[in-house]
């Protein structure tokens, strides 16, 4: 029998640094009851240690240990550490037959390999055999012998086996019939709180964003870590050792060559080089990159056979290596000459565009030194990584290129990441590049670079022959810088057409940047036409997205937030527009021009009137030549002339007059001034002259604020008049325009006689009633100054109902002399002497909801 060295049957000590693996071991536990526990993973995943330790706490149950050697090819040293270490167990009688047997001197014969199953399947109780680095098991004759310990030994045996490759038994069966329990190399890994804990234990002390990035950069792999660890203990700089580390360190690339890849043939071994340029490869890019049609046939058995790669090279699940033997391998074919890399990073540029995989095309054209590879792979895929916000890929492609000569399609591209980044210099220097290099780079980068500019603000008209590209991607960016050109030329219809059809595209494709920048600009233009309700909820949608507050969304939430600001103002909600209406830095002028026109109104709603005139006229004077869409320069004016008239500044009222005449003189808006001013002037007549061509106007699909301030204005006029059935009529017809829209402002805003007439409005089944309330309401101060009994409450709360004080007191249960004390009570504590006015008054104060 040959001698077998105690060191061989026993579980080695734990190593310096041991981390006990808690969540492992309750796997093994659950499967200890299993035929076979198998632990299957390359070198150094900490399998002989696992176990170990798994060992140590037995459980009660008799464990023999068996470390395998290259030596145990011969059959006959294997199988005498076998009998060896099962014979030495407590739990073995001494009549058992395990203690008689021996292996032969020259061969191991079948009979002795089914006596010592035999003996097994005896044994008074169940023992585990642990077999440790079982890849060394070669000889057929000792894994049919393994083979039928498993299979004839009974619930006498638990075998445990661990190597770096899977051992010859039937796995497939053994887990169809749930009798095996598996831990492989992504199990084994450590968490990246193990990894912690082991560099802890191994006396280093690290900021968690370096246990962090050591952690992915060893994959969790045990020897790593402790490799590293043992690098860092001495080493002077330790983030600059962390920023070098790889798999071609001395001390990790020895282990690689030594340990994991020493085993494999030379065609493995190319194969594992060739692809390692590539993080994730899928069977077909497998193939193309070493030119072998059974590279994937390779790799599934390398994926096996030794857990050195993992993944199916299915499209879904690519063929991955550990990234520390990755970044080994990528060094060894470095050194076999960089134009083989090259050629191997083209290989892949190339498959991964025709794959529709634009990054991971970038990624490897950037390490190929061919600048018309990477320009073209740019210019093709550029206006799809911009529009989806895949920005890093297009700087990392950027920084790879060659500054000269320039190119259109690197240049744009580089004014894409510098306007997602909030770079607006850089956007102008790059989109200067572009211009300068010309259209020699094809149509598309040259619509692709207008719809660029047009998109960051450029007065670029748009000729009837300008083709939109077929290409649906480009298409979206030309759509929604046509969209912005025609913002900017004030033709709200044709802004909205296409910018309709930009969103349409962006999102079916994808395009989350794209898509923020067309919601926020079409919420302008819906809002520029009048269309309050609906710009605003386009605003809200473009505000809900996840980058509308990164730098790169800024200007145009921004615009957004400015469109939620002012049809807060218009439908009187002035708290909500404050908010959106906070000062930020903005470098759009007229951007910046409506949010502050904004805040000046909210001040104005808010009680602040004098305040928010000097915000309204400082807003103007900062603005100065700049152009601004005309819909913005009609709300700034009449937000100013308002503010002006109200506060008995008629100076100026017409100086904003004449700003906006300046501007545009064929504004409707300069009639309703002339109107406003008049009636503050106490001339009714020209008021009713200067507004009767706007209640003249024909009825609009979308009325505006501005049809609902002439017909109050004309109610004014005609009770101005004594003729209260016209006025009332007019006070409707405003209601009636406005309600559709949610105009509230202007009957804030409203002459108080007009918003008395309204009152008769809120009887009970009135079709306006609800309507009414709230444009009553709008502008309502705090009722806090105003203190009611609760019966006084009910009182007030029935006036507007227009009930006679009989069927009130009837409602209430009460006399009619009560509520005719409780009304008295009211009118004094609102300072009115009319029912009508009391409901009015109480509107006002917020008494009335």
């Amino acid at each position: 029998m040959v001698h077998v060295p105690r060191s061989r049957t026993g579980p080695p000590p734990p190593p310096d640094g041991h981390v006990r693996r808690r969540a492992l071991e309750v796997v093994l536990d659950r499967g200890q009851d299993r035929d076979l526990v198998l632990l299957s993973a390359p070198p150094g995943f900490g399998k002989t240690t696992l176990l170990a330790s798994w060992v140590g706490d037995d459980h009660g149950q008799a464990t023999a240990w068996v470390c395998l050697e290259p030596e145990d090819r011969d059959p006959r040293r294997f199988w005498s550490a076998v009998l060896e270490a099962l014979a030495a167990l407590s739990v073995v009688p001494a009549s058992s037959r395990l203690h008689r047997l021996t292996v032969s001197r020259s061969t191991v014969a079948a009979e002795f390999l089914a006596e010592l199953t035999e003996a097994l399947a005896a044994l008074p109780s169940p023992v585990r055999l642990v077999l440790d680095d079982v890849q060394h098991l070669a000889d057929p004759l000792s894994r049919q012998g393994l083979a039928m310990l498993l299979r004839d030994a009974g619930d006498r045996l638990r075998l445990v086996v661990a190597g770096r490759r899977d051992p010859p038994l039937p796995l497939p069966r053994l887990r169809m019939e749930e009798r095996v329990t598996e831990l492989r190399a992504d199990q084994l890994q450590f968490t990246p709180e193990e990894s912690a804990a082991l560099l802890t234990a191994c006396g280093l002390d690290l900021a968690p964003a370096r246990v962090a990035e050591l952690h992915d950069r060893t994959g969790g792999w045990v020897a790593g870590l402790r490799l590293a660890a043992l690098s860092l203990r001495d080493h002077p700089d330790p983030d600059r050792f962390l920023e070098g580390f790889s798999g071609d360190d001395r001390p990790v690339a020895d282990y690689l060559v030594d340990e994991v890849l020493a085993g494999l043939g030379d065609v493995q071994r190319d194969v594992l080089r060739r692809i390692s340029v590539a993080r994730g490869v899928p069977s077909a890019l497998a193939g193309r990159l070493t030119g072998r049609e059974d590279a994937a046939e390779l790799l599934d058995d390398l994926a096996r056979t030794t857990g050195l790669v993992a993944g199916s090279g299915a499209p879904g699940d690519p063929y991955r290596l550990p990234e520390l033997l990755r970044s080994h391998l990528v060094a060894d074919l470095g050194r076999r000459g960089l134009a083989l890399v090259e050629e191997l990073d083209t290989v892949a540029a190339a498959w991964w565009s025709e794959q529709g995989e634009p990054v991971e095309a970038l990624r490897h054209a950037a390490r190929t030194r061919d600048p018309a590879l990477l320009a073209d792979l740019v210019g093709r895929w550029g206006p799809r990584l911009a529009g989806r916000g895949d920005h890093d890929a297009l700087a990392a492609a950027l920084a790879a290129a060659p500054q000269a000569p320039p190119d259109a399609r690197l240049a744009t591209a580089a004014a894409q990441v510098h306007l997602v980044r909030g770079d607006h210099a850089g956007v102008r220097e790059a989109l200067r590049r572009a211009h300068r290099a010309g259209d020699a780079a094809g149509d598309d980068a040259t619509a692709f670079r207008t719809a660029t500019e047009r998109i960051v603000g450029r007065r670029l008209p748009v000729s009837p022959a300008e083709p939109v590209p077929a290409d649906p991607v480009l298409a979206a960016h030309v759509r929604i810088g046509r969209g912005a050109a025609a913002l900017l030329a004030d033709d709200a219809a044709r802004a909205r057409a296409e910018l309709g059809s930009g969103l349409a595209l962006a999102h079916r494709h994808g395009l989350d940047v794209l898509t923020l920048r067309g919601r926020c600009l079409l919420a302008v233009a819906l809002w520029t036409a009048g269309d309050v309700p609906r710009a605003r909820v386009a605003a809200d949608r473009a505000l809900a997205g996840p980058d509308a507050d990164g730098p790169g969304g800024a200007p145009w939430a921004a615009a957004a937030r400015a469109v939620v600001a002012h049809a807060a103002l218009l439908g009187g909600d002035p708290a909500a527009a404050e908010a959106a209406a906070s000062p930020t830095p903005e470098p759009v002028a007229a951007v910046r021009f409506a949010r502050r026109c904004a805040r000046g109104g909210v001040a104005f709603d808010l009680g602040e009137r004098t305040a928010g005139l000097l915000e309204l006229q400082a807003a103007r004077a900062e603005l100065g030549d700049v152009a601004v869409p005309g819909a913005l320069a009609v709300t700034a004016a009449l937000l100013e002339h308002r503010a002006a008239v109200a506060l008995g500044h008629p100076t100026a009222a017409g100086a904003v007059a004449a700003w906006l005449a300046a501007r545009r003189p064929a504004s409707p808006a300069l009639a309703l001034m002339r109107g406003w001013s008049a009636v503050a002037a106490g001339d009714h007549a020209v008021a009713r002259e200067a507004v009767a061509p706007l209640v003249a106007r024909r009825p609009r699909p979308t009325p505006d604020a501005l049809d609902v301030e002439a017909w109050l204005l004309e109610s004014a006029g005609r009770l101005a008049r004594h003729d209260r059935p016209g006025a009332r009529a007019a006070a409707r017809h405003a209601v009636d325009l406005a309600e559709p829209v949610g105009v509230l402002r202007p009957f804030a805003h409203a002459a108080a006689p007009v918003r008395a007439l309204l009152v008769d409005e809120l009887a009970a089944g009135a079709p306006r009633a609800a309507f009414v309330a709230r444009a009553l309401a709008a502008g309502a101060t705090s009722p806090a100054g105003i203190a009611l009994s609760g019966r006084e409450h009910d009182v007030l709360a029935r006036l507007p109902s227009l009930e006679s004080l009989d069927e009130i007191a009837d409602d209430l249960a009460v006399s009619i002399n009560t509520i005719k004390t409780h009304v008295r009570a009211l009118y004094g504590k609102l300072g009115v002497t009319t029912r009508r006015d009391a409901v009015l008054v109480a509107h006002e104060q917020g008494l009335l909801g």
